[in-house]
């Protein structure tokens, strides 16, 4: 069972994001609120595995940032938005687990983002993505071995699960990283994920 929050303005609540939801008896919703420091209480009363937030209910951008970080670093976080957010998909990157949909996404777009966030994985919808800009180098393209690896980083594993996903040695995994940072032009693994997901190369 998948407990979770809401965070969306109230017809959201009362519709086609908890009608989405409802349906699933896998998913409960632990509470439901409008703005985040209604938000805040709650969590204070209850628990829940992850949070779905309708960043499109909260009218200043700039404080809705400072909240939504906040709530990131207590749990998961599967944002519902129309524009694409830097700082919120490093923030997702960086802590190898939620997700990024479009506002009306469809109920079964959520249900399936909400059971990869819970599961542990990031999401993001490639609708999101921004386009690779004009001065960014063209990646260099990778072996379907090394975009194999790229994809298992996207999805938060380490050298040695990757290893033994791929069945092969945790001295070849170290080797394969480095070809991919050096392809894609990335100084870090998480940098090497973002360009592969803005290029194209990969897709969660």
């Amino acid at each position: 069972m998948v407990d979770l929050w809401i965070m969306a303005h109230a017809q959201a609540r009362r519709g086609w994001l908890l009608r989405a939801v409802s349906e699933d008896p896998t998913i409960r919703v632990a509470g439901m609120a409008p703005t985040f420091p209604f938000l805040r209480s709650l969590m204070s009363e209850t628990s829940a595995d992850l949070a779905v937030v309708d960043l499109q209910s909260q009218p200043d951008s700039a404080v809705a940032r400072d909240w939504l970080f906040e709530l990131m670093a207590a749990v998961p976080v599967l944002l519902l938005d129309s524009d694409f957010d830097q700082a919120v998909f490093n923030r997702i990157l960086q802590a190898r687990i939620g997700g990024m949909l479009q506002a009306d996404a469809s109920p079964e777009q959520i249900i399936h983002a909400i059971r990869s966030v819970a599961s542990g994985l990031m999401i993001f919808d490639s609708a999101l993505m921004p386009r690779r800009s004009e001065d960014e180098p063209v990646a260099e393209a990778l072996t379907a071995r090394e975009t194999e690896v790229l994809r298992l980083l996207a999805d938060g594993l380490g050298n040695k699960e990757i290893a033994a996903h791929l069945n092969i040695s945790e001295h070849t995994i170290k080797f394969h990283i480095r070809s991919i940072l050096g392809k894609l032009g990335a100084s870090s693994r998480t940098e090497a994920v973002s360009r592969g997901l803005r290029s194209g190369l990969i897709e969660l």
